[in-house]
């Protein structure tokens, strides 16, 4: 698997600092693998997939909403 360089170290950076969570629209069956990859210590406090999304205009959309958290608080990465 290929990960972005320095993924690894500002996960740990940022663990102490933030609640991190992973969220992706994948499939669990298939991204739980590479997540487990991807944060082998755990630094991420909840893992969500497909299941998590919204379904809206026929794609599942990651609605932060359902995070419960306030949305001035939230900050997210993507690649899209």
């Amino acid at each position: 698997m290929l990960v972005r360089p320095f993924v690894a170290q500002f996960m740990k950076r940022m663990a102490p600092l933030y609640e991190l969570v992973i969220f992706t629209a994948s499939l669990s069956k298939y991204a739980e693998p590479l997540v487990e990859q991807l944060d082998p210590d755990n630094f991420c406090s909840y893992k969500l997939f497909r299941e998590h999304c919204t379904f809206f205009n026929n794609s599942f959309v990651k609605d932060l909403t359902r995070l419960g958290r306030p949305m001035t608080d939230v900050i997210i990465l993507d690649n899209s």
